[in-house]
C-alpha cells in the first residue's frame, strides 16, 4: 500500500513512506557475491574517491546509444551504494522517453512521478519510493513525455536535483542515451559527473566518440564496459 508523505521544498525537508521492491531482482541482489556484482562495488569505490577529491555528489548514468545497459548499471550502482557502503541515495529517471525502471523492476507504484513534479502537479515526496526500509530511495519518471527536452530544460529539475542534493549523499541519474537526442546536453549542465556505459563488442569507437564530443563542456567520471567476457574479468580478477 502508498502511504503519501510531504515535502516543504523551501526548508528542503522530505518526509517519505512509500516503499516498494524489485519485481525482477538486479545482480547485486540475487547473487552479490558474483564478479559482476564485485565490478560495481569497483566502479562505487572510484566514484567515492573521485566525489572526495572533487566535492561531487551527482552523477548521470548514460550510453552513446540506446541498449547498452545503462538503466541496469544505474540501479546496480545505487543499490550497492545505499545497502552495503551504508550511502544515502536516490536513483532519479531522467529518460522521460523510454522509463524502464518503473515497468521493469517496482513492485509498487507512486501515484506521481517525477514529470508530475516538474509540471508542479505533485510534490516531492509523493513521488520518491523508498527500498524496503533502506536508504535506498527511487524517483522515476512516472510515465512517458514526448517533451521531455521542454521538461528538462526547465528551471524545476534543476531545483529539484539541487534540493535532493543537500538531502542525499549521492543523487544518481538514469539518462536517456546520448544519441540521436538532446536531453543528455541539458542533464549533463544538471550534474557534476558523467559515467558513460559502453557494451563490449557492440558499439564502434568513433560513435562512442562523437557521441562524447557532441556534450558541452562535461567531466566524464567514467566509462563503464558492459557485457565484458567472464572469463577474461575471471583471468585478471584472480
Amino acid at each position: 500500500m502508498i502511504e503519501k508523505g510531504w515535502s516543504d521544498e523551501k526548508s528542503g525537508v522530505l518526509n517519505l513512506k512509500t516503499e516498494t521492491g524489485f519485481k525482477k531482482p538486479i545482480i547485486t541482489v540475487k547473487n552479490p557475491d558474483s564478479l559482476a556484482a564485485e565490478q560495481y562495488r569497483v566502479l562505487y569505490t572510484r566514484l567515492e574517491q573521485i566525489s572526495q577529491r572533487k566535492s561531487y555528489k551527482t552523477f548521470a548514468i548514460t550510453s552513446a546509444l540506446k541498449g547498452e545497459g545503462k538503466t541496469i548499471t544505474t540501479l546496480n550502482l545505487a543499490y550497492i551504494m545505499a545497502l552495503e557502503f551504508r550511502k544515502k541515495v536516490i536513483l532519479v529517471e531522467c529518460d522521460f522517453k523510454n522509463p524502464y525502471i518503473t515497468s521493469h523492476f517496482m513492485d509498487t507504484m507512486p501515484e506521481h512521478g517525477l514529470i508530475d513534479v516538474i509540471e508542479g502537479k505533485a510534490d516531492l515526496s509523493t513521488a520518491i519510493v523508498r527500498y524496503k526500509h533502506s536508504e535506498f530511495h527511487i524517483l522515476p519518471a512516472g510515465r512517458i513525455a514526448r517533451n521531455s527536452l521542454e521538461l528538462l530544460g526547465s528551471n524545476r529539475i534543476n531545483f529539484i536535483i539541487n534540493m535532493l542534493k543537500s538531502q542525499y549523499d549521492y543523487v544518481i541519474v538514469d539518462s536517456p542515451p546520448i544519441a540521436p537526442i538532446a536531453d543528455m546536453n541539458v542533464i549533463s549542465k544538471a550534474v557534476d559527473g558523467l559515467v558513460l556505459v559502453v557494451e563490449a563488442g557492440k558499439t564502434p569507437k568513433d560513435i562512442v566518440l562523437r557521441a562524447v564530443n557532441s556534450l558541452d563542456n562535461v567531466d566524464i567520471a567514467g566509462i563503464v564496459l558492459n557485457g565484458a567476457d567472464n572469463y577474461l574479468l575471471n583471468e585478471y580478477y584472480y
